[in-house]
């Protein structure tokens, strides 16, 4: 049987509620790691929405990441009733959601060839249904993913909050959780204190903008053998081979072309430029 495909690194978007914002912050975080010259994928296992909307969650999703809407979410999990997926499914006489089916659906829908990092956007908050059979808790068990962004307001009340959504979280996963802070203002000191509360009092990782948020995911990605092109554990790799030139790119572990003069050794990743 062949491996489940997956990006190089996984990483569970979760909510402390609804309309927390889950979707501006993946799709800027998305962004902001293209710009940094990073491959980037995002999912939506499946959708809600008003009909008036406009643009959906997986429009403003592929608009960041460059991919086709249907691809983000498939088309038969679109449901244009402002309800949970599975209620919105029994609404529309559609056919239930199963964890087990979402969770084939986005393993089925990755690349062949990795994308350095892939985010799935979880609907609702943490313990929010999701499929008839489970919430939003359930579903990033599934899918293991590496890392869990916990996105909510930066606003009074965030600390109850947060902490019901990660205890909900860890009693299904073991993946570290890190709390991205939304709409945060720093002209406002009750969100400074919301965040050092969170940071210093319980202890959990937390950012207050989308850089340092891209920045804790590149933090969480894998590095490769510049000489063996496999995932490191630690290290730099054999030390006999630090004075050959190096063959795979330590960003994504794919062959880089290599040009090598009397003077210097020039490498060149396909996807991530001279090395």
């Amino acid at each position: 049987m062949a491996e489940p495909r997956r990006p190089h690194l996984l990483v569970a978007v979760a909510g402390t509620g609804t309309e927390i914002g889950k979707t501006w912050v993946t799709a800027a975080v998305a962004a902001a790691l293209r710009d940094r010259g990073r491959t980037v994928g995002a999912r939506k296992p499946a959708q809600s929405f008003e009909t008036d909307d406009g643009a959906t969650d997986a429009h403003l999703l592929g608009a960041a990441t460059g991919e086709d809407p249907h691809i983000v979410c498939p088309p038969h999990r679109w449901y244009p009733v402002p309800m949970a997926p599975p209620m919105a499914a029994a609404v529309l006489g559609r056919p239930a959601l199963h964890i087990a089916t979402l969770r084939d659906e986005i393993s089925g829908s990755w690349p062949p060839r990795a994308d350095d990092i892939g985010f799935v956007e979880l609907a609702g908050g943490a313990a929010s249904p999701l499929a008839s059979d489970g919430d939003a808790a359930a579903l990033t068990a599934a899918i293991d993913p590496d890392m869990v962004v916990l996105v909510a307001d930066a606003a009074l009340g965030t600390i109850n909050a947060v902490r019901l959504s990660v205890g909900w979280l860890q009693r299904a996963i073991a993946a570290p959780i890190h709390v991205h802070l939304n709409r945060y203002d720093n002209a406002d000191p009750l969100h400074a204190a919301n965040r050092d509360w969170l940071r210093f009092q319980d202890g959990l990782s937390v950012t207050d903008s989308v850089g340092g948020l891209a920045q804790a995911v590149l933090a969480a990605a894998p590095t490769f053998d510049p000489y063996t092109g496999l995932r490191r554990a630690g290290g730099t790799g054999d030390a006999d081979t630090l004075l050959e030139p190096p063959r795979f790119c330590p960003v994504c572990g794919r062959r880089v072309a290599v040009v090598v003069t009397p003077r210097s050794v020039r490498a060149r990743c396909r996807l991530h430029g001279e090395l």
